[in-house]
């Protein structure tokens, strides 16, 4: 859950959340952990939540989604998931407990069982990143047991550039892409209707922008464009190619009404946040600056994306040689894009090909095998609830 800072029930389920970790910092020294498994995080979704349905095969494995979104909670447990609010006793029961924690962002209070239990805590994060970090971006990270992470080059960058022990990092793919690999036939007119899409059997243009993130006056529109300016013209290029847009939004986007216009959807992350279903609806991605063209590079597919300027202060993780597809820097240009790859995508991507199998071997090694969610519930098996046992 992010914390709105003007909501006071944010503020309630934090204090409550803040009580149950300090009362569990004080009972840990008394009680032995067990082999429960606690994931935190904005949302059960990407590598938490592939890690989460994996686990269901490992009769040694007993995960818990604990989050201090009440009704968030409310929806989940009427899903048929083991999920646990933040501020409940048995919250606390679990906090006293648990023998790992595995998050994809910060911590919120749950710093305080980092610093004072033997609670074992692991990163999973949330996206290969363009975005530049440094050092003081994982204060919190570099204090973790184990950061799992996509493949030995992205290990080195973490080391290099973010400043981890190298012997923390442990490579084993991205959990959340394993769909991507694993799902051999798609039921389009299905996932649309999950979407609140109109089935058909039209093409489908994903365009997912990166948020301001340090640009506090960057627009998800590029090239100076409006809302209804830019969404008007994709509409034109809808009827024209006979397909359809979907425009989505990140989490940390404000949250906003999108102006109604034909052929033109809304899947905002924040609505919809299981991205890799959303990719396999789609045939061709515009992106930016967004983590999103990371995941979306294992499905093969034609790709565009936007030489806007990168909204970042700190500079680059990885930096525009790492963006595949057709370029496009003005609107016409994007026009042109979405005429050539819609129809025949293949083309374009034969042209990339080089490109895309670069990158792909670099942040993925061999890793990108279906197989990842796997490899992260045989480490907690053998690593933290077997080896606990012997």
């Amino acid at each position: 859950m992010k914390i709105d800072k003007s909501n006071p029930l944010h503020w309630f389920c934090l204090v409550l959340f803040s009580i149950n970790i300090v009362l569990a910092v004080l009972i840990r020294k008394f009680v032995s952990s067990n082999g429960n498994v606690l994931l935190y995080g904005h949302k059960l979704n990407g590598n938490l939540a592939a890690i989460y349905r994996e686990s269901k095969r490992y009769r040694e494995l007993n995960l818990s989604y604990l989050t201090m979104d009440y009704f968030y909670y409310r929806k989940l447990r009427r899903e048929g998931v083991s999920v646990v609010w933040a501020g409940s006793p048995l919250a606390l029961k679990l906090l006293i407990t648990a023998r790992v924690l595995i998050s994809d962002h910060g911590l919120h209070s749950l710093v305080l069982l980092l610093d004072h239990s033997s609670l074992k805590f692991i990163d999973v994060w949330h996206g290969i990143p363009f975005k530049g970090f440094d050092e003081s971006d994982f204060r919190v990270q570099h204090r973790y047991d184990e950061v799992w992470v996509t493949s030995n080059f992205i290990a080195d960058m973490y080391e290099n550039k973010f400043g981890f022990e190298r012997d923390k990092l442990k490579p084993i793919g991205y959990a959340r892409t394993d769909i991507l690999i694993n799902t051999k036939e798609v039921d389009k007119n299905a996932l649309m209707r999950a979407y609140n899409i109109p089935a058909s059997n039209r093409k489908v243009v994903l365009y997912a922008a990166t948020w301001k993130q340090d640009d506090s006056s960057r627009s998800q529109y590029p090239f100076n464009m409006g809302e209804t300016e830019f969404l008007t013209e994709l509409s034109h290029l809808a009827e024209t190619h006979n397909c359809i847009f979907l425009i989505r939004a990140h989490l940390n986007a404000t949250a906003t009404s999108m102006e109604k216009i034909d052929n033109v959807f809304s899947v905002p992350a924040a609505c919809y946040p299981d991205t890799e279903r959303l990719l396999l609806l789609c045939d061709l991605l515009i992106y930016d600056w967004s983590s999103i063209a990371f995941d979306y590079l294992l499905l093969g597919k034609a790709a565009i994306y936007l030489d806007v300027s990168p909204p970042f202060k700190k500079g680059f993780s990885l930096d525009g040689s790492y963006r595949y597809g057709d370029r496009a820097s003005d609107f016409n240009e994007l026009r042109r894009g979405v005429a050539k790859n819609i129809g025949s995508g293949a083309e374009s991507i034969a042209l990339t090909r080089g490109c895309r199998e670069r990158i792909l071997g670099l942040v993925y090694e061999s890793f990108a095998d279906g197989a990842a969610s796997a490899r992260a519930c045989d480490n907690l098996v053998e690593n933290y609830i077997r080896h606990n046992h012997e």
